[in-house]
């Protein structure tokens, strides 16, 4: 008697589980946000995208693109976001050799072309 019950409360469980996936994957299918901004990304997230910004800055040196790239992920200061996000992977524990790309970028963009990059941004 006993064995039958466990039968069917453990049947009545998965008929449950597979009913309620079943409803959410048909009727409630979860949906990615539209229009989602990226500066509403974590602090980390943000110090990876910069990373990656970094890592292709190295391979391709253009400033004033880099510039574009970092101000499309924070909409404000592109230099504060690239020292922020330095900051922030120093006392998270990145490796030295992601810390020296974001410091090369940081350093290679230097005052003229920031201020030609602003130029053209406000035009």
């Amino acid at each position: 008697m006993k064995t039958r019950r466990f039968i069917f409360f453990f049947l009545a469980i998965l008929v449950g589980v597979g009913a309620g996936l079943a409803f959410g994957w048909t009727m409630m299918p979860p949906t990615a946000p539209k229009d989602a901004p990226l500066a509403s990304l974590r602090a980390d997230f943000k110090t990876d995208l910069v990373l990656m910004v970094a890592e292709d800055f190295q391979t391709e040196p253009d400033s004033m693109q880099a510039l574009t790239q970092l101000d499309r992920l924070d909409g404000g200061d592109p230099i504060t976001l690239l020292g922020n996000s330095l900051q922030y992977a120093q006392a998270i524990g990145y490796p030295e050799e992601d810390l020296n790309l974001m410091r090369n970028l940081l350093n290679d963009i230097d005052a003229e072309i920031y201020l030609q990059w602003i130029e053209t941004r406000v035009q």
